[in-house]
């Protein structure tokens, strides 16, 4: 990777990668006025789908979630470049790559300061051919074997010390040959050893589906989750 510094951004992108990001191309306004916008994704905030080097990413800008939300909606506390978001989600997601956890590409990253608080985005590689599993789940079952294999992820992921911050069926994407992938990893963590901490963000996903079950009506029972589990205990 390489990174750049402007009079208020820093930028950090694949050194592979041809195209040169600037300040303006982390925002979806700058896209949405050229060809190479494609669609606006949802997200919070809204995260938009574009093609930058001739490559389909991601761009997601980061925005607070809760009751702060209505005070500050996109600052943050500045306390180092290597401690922004973005900064940490790509490093994240670079841990997880080396160790074979089929997790987006991060492709650019920046930072702009503005005294003590900053404001950032990070686009990652477009995932082709993935829809959420909530989407998949309110269509069809999914069958055990599938079920299974994705309580083997969700411990791998574990067992190389990431914690997700945000583990939910939304967060989980499923493409067309029943392949699993994990994204968004805003807020996550590198943890020291396996122990208690595992459990939490485990039930965090069981209380997501059980939500959506509620609300959407997917096609999700407890049998599904046992064997989920059969698969993270395996």
């Amino acid at each position: 990777m390489r990174e750049i510094e402007t009079s208020q951004c820093y930028i950090r992108q694949r050194r592979d990668f041809e195209w040169q990001f600037e300040d303006e191309h982390f925002h979806a306004s700058f896209w949405q006025h050229h060809p190479e916008f494609l669609a606006t994704i949802g997200g919070r905030g809204g995260s938009c789908l574009i093609e930058v080097g001739g490559h389909k990413a991601v761009l997601r800008r980061y925005y607070r979630g809760g009751a702060v939300s209505k005070l500050i909606s996109d600052q943050y506390l500045w306390l180092g470049k290597a401690l922004t978001r973005p900064w940490r989600e790509w490093d994240i997601l670079q841990r997880a790559r080396k160790g074979g956890l089929p997790v987006p590409e991060p492709i650019a990253a920046c930072a702009c300061r503005t005294g003590l608080s900053y404001r950032a985005a990070l686009i990652t590689a477009y995932l082709e051919d993935t829809e959420m599993l909530t989407q998949r789940l309110q269509r069809e079952n999914l069958d055990a074997d599938y079920w299974y294999s994705l309580g083997l992820l969700v411990k791998r992921l574990h067992s190389a010390g990431i914690r997700h911050a945000d583990l939910t069926s939304d967060n989980v994407l499923i493409d067309s040959q029943n392949r699993f992938y994990l994204v968004d990893f805003d807020q996550a963590r590198v943890m020291n050893r396996i122990d208690d901490w595992q459990w939490r963000p485990l039930y965090r996903f069981k209380r997501s589906i059980e939500k959506r079950h509620r609300n959407q009506h997917l096609h999700f029972g407890e049998d599904d989750w046992q064997v989920l589990m059969d698969g993270y205990q395996s």
